[in-house]
C-alpha cells in the first residue's frame, strides 16, 4: 500500500493536507543536511508524508532511511509548521498544504547517502551559504535553526 498513490488515484491532483516531518540533520560543524530532491530539482531538508495511522517519530526514522540510510538518535522535536504559506503544486500537477513536525537530529547512525529516487544527492550546507531554491517549509524551518 503506497498512502499518497493511493489517494491521488482517487482525487487526481486536488489540494490536500499532508501531515509528516522535516529533518534538520546536523553535523558537528552546525551544517545541515539537504537533499537535492528529483520532482523540483530544487533542495530540500529529508523529511516526507505520514503513512496512514503512522507517529510522526516512526515517520522520521522511515524517511531518513528510505532517503539518507541514516537512523537517528535521540531527534529533538522543535516546532511544528503549518498553513497557507506551505503550499506547493509539484510539477506533475499536484498541489498540496503541508503539516510538519520538524525535528532536529544531531547524532545518527550511517552514513548518509541519497536513494535516487526521491533525491539525487545530499549535501552538508553551511546556514549562512544555504542554496536558494528551498521550498516554502524548508526555507521557514531553516530560518528557524539560524535563529537558534
Amino acid at each position: 500500500m503506497n498512502y499518497v498513490r493511493d489517494l491521488r488515484a482517487l482525487i487526481g491532483h486536488a489540494p490536500v493536507n499532508w501531515v509528516g516531518v522535516c529533518a534538520l540533520v546536523l553535523n558537528t560543524e552546525n551544517e545541515v543536511l539537504l537533499q537535492r530532491r528529483t520532482d523540483t530539482g530544487g533542495w530540500g531538508t529529508p523529511g516526507g508524508i505520514a503513512e496512514l495511522g503512522e507517529p510522526l517519530p516512526e515517520t522520521l526514522r522511515r524517511e531518513l532511511w528510505e532517503e539518507a540510510s541514516i537512523t537517528p538518535l535521540n531527534p529533538e522535536f522543535l516546532t511544528v509548521i503549518s498553513g497557507p504559506q506551505t503550499y506547493q503544486k509539484l510539477p506533475n500537477g499536484d498541489e498540496f498544504y503541508q503539516v510538519v513536525a520538524v525535528y532536529v537530529v544531531r547524532e545518527w547512525h550511517g552514513v548518509p547517502v541519497p536513494d535516487g529516487e526521491e533525491g539525487s544527492e545530499l549535501r552538508f550546507f553551511r546556514l549562512d551559504h544555504l542554496p536558494v531554491s528551498l521550498g516554502p517549509v524548508d526555507g521557514e524551518v531553516l530560518r528557524l535553526l539560524r535563529g537558534r
